[in-house]
């Protein structure tokens, strides 16, 4: 099954990468992009396009590696120490209130 997985995954990117280059081969019309406080040189619209493409696939990667997975783990281990400080402070409250009512 992983085998199979894997093969389909080659399939995936390679069709990704010949739909690429047809679209390369196809949109070649010189383009200027504005970002409204600066306009950038005109390129071909496909170098645009591929570039935000490729942009956003590096943006999925840095954050499916886990760029951020440390910041929710530590959130996450603050909460649980927050937690047991209550429920220690609750044991020992409970603790204190059966020695005194067993005097």
């Amino acid at each position: 099954m992983h085998r199979l997985l894997r093969i389909l995954s080659w399939i995936f990117l390679l069709l990704v990468f010949l739909a690429g280059i047809l679209f390369s081969f196809f949109n070649t019309e010189p383009v200027a992009l504005s970002f409204g406080f600066k306009v950038m040189q005109p390129m071909p619209l496909s170098v645009w396009v591929i570039s935000a493409f490729a942009l956003g696939g590096l943006t999925g990667l840095v954050l499916g590696a886990g760029l951020f997975s440390g910041m929710r783990t530590r959130m996450e281990m603050q909460r649980l120490t927050r937690k047991v400080e209550t429920l220690e402070n609750a044991r020992a409250n409970v603790d204190g209130s059966a020695a005194r009512d067993a005097e």
